[in-house]
């Protein structure tokens, strides 16, 4: 066997390797494509809920400034108005931290959203890369070998010339098929890798929203019951004669005729016992939000899976038509020359 034959065989036996390689790292990242963008999407999640419970915490604040006009109320809220000033004060630099780590992940998440289906291209070709370049080498091989195991003639040396000369041709197509597959797994490999380590980064942005979204499901029945106090107060009125008759809103009872006090609360009895209510369910645990002030993450750049599966997919086809061009076999028929190798 002449070393061009053999060194041609040394490289087309790594082809099926190389593309089985690629093929099972790209079927990782399209089974796991689904789970890292959940994790991914916790950003556009906390973003969203600190943005909500800084509304809440606002909205509460003015209601408990309008509604502390009574008196009852505004000794009862006492306690919350101190705890939604401390929230607020971890909550205005977290929702700003929370809304810069989602401008830098969503560009990503919605580039992974898209990926499905060059994925699936990828595992197609890379397959048919395997199937093929495994059965040539099979098919090849078993020609060298026939070729070698003849008796020594004209006949042996002009097939090992043949076998020689498309060899050398043919080698550096396979060379270029095979470089295309090297590049294409290693980035993609890399590129994986990168994406869980993010992933991993970002995974704890899950319990920190569950954390905000318990403190929005206790302010919701607040806000409620301190609406519904507030419009009362808005709403409700009383005439009152001062010579004439006036009609004033409850608000303006409890802020300038304090002697009607008794009057406007048998009106709005109800919506303050509900408030009061409401009040006495104890105050959640100020959430710890320093996870996301102190988060750094370095997000990966996308290989260009388009050019990638491009240079696979050209060198691929100069292959097939390369290997399309072999035609010596063995055992030859009697009395038949070999071919002659005319190039590619």
């Amino acid at each position: 066997m002449g070393t061009a034959t053999q060194s041609f065989i040394d490289t087309l036996t790594q082809t099926p390797q190389l593309a089985t390689a690629l093929q099972q790292n790209v079927e990782r990242l399209k089974d796991d494509l689904g789970q890292i963008i959940t994790v991914l999407g916790y950003t556009k999640t906390v973003a969203d809920d600190l943005d909500k419970l800084d509304g809440a915490l606002k909205t509460a604040s003015d209601l408990l400034t309008y509604v502390s006009v009574i008196p009852d109320v505004g000794e009862a809220a006492a306690a919350l108005k101190e705890w939604i000033a401390a929230v607020s004060e971890v909550v205005t630099p977290a929702r700003k931290a929370a809304d810069q780590l989602e401008k830098e992940v969503k560009p990503l998440r919605e580039t992974l959203e898209k990926l499905d289906p060059i994925l699936g291209q990828f595992i197609k070709l890379t397959q048919e890369i395997e199937s093929t370049s495994q059965k040539f080498l099979g098919e090849f091989t078993a020609v060298v070998n026939c070729v070698d195991s003849l008796p020594d003639g004209d006949y042996k040396q002009q097939a090992q010339t043949y076998l020689d000369q498309f060899s050398k041709d043919a080698e550096p197509i396979v060379s270029s098929l095979n470089t295309a597959l090297n590049v294409a797994n290693q980035s993609i490999d890399a590129f994986y890798q990168e994406l869980n380590r993010l992933a991993s980064a970002l995974d704890p942005l899950k319990a920190i929203a569950d954390e905000v979204e318990q403190i929005l499901s206790y302010l919701d029945p607040i806000i409620d019951a301190l609406n519904s106090v507030a419009n009362a107060l808005k709403s409700l009125s009383i005439t009152i004669n001062l010579g004439y008759p006036v009609t004033i809103s409850l608000y303006d009872v409890f802020t300038e005729f304090s002697y009607l006090i008794d009057q406007a609360m048998g009106m709005i009895q109800s919506f303050v016992d509900d408030l009061l209510k409401a009040l006495q369910i104890p105050l959640p645990s100020i959430p710890d939000l320093s996870y996301l002030l102190d988060l750094n993450i370095t997000i990966p750049d996308v290989p260009d899976f388009t050019a990638l599966l491009a240079a696979i997919q050209d060198a691929y086809n100069q292959f097939v038509a390369a290997i399309a061009r072999f035609n010596l076999t063995c055992p030859p028929d009697p009395g038949t020359p070999p071919p002659i190798w005319a190039g590619l």
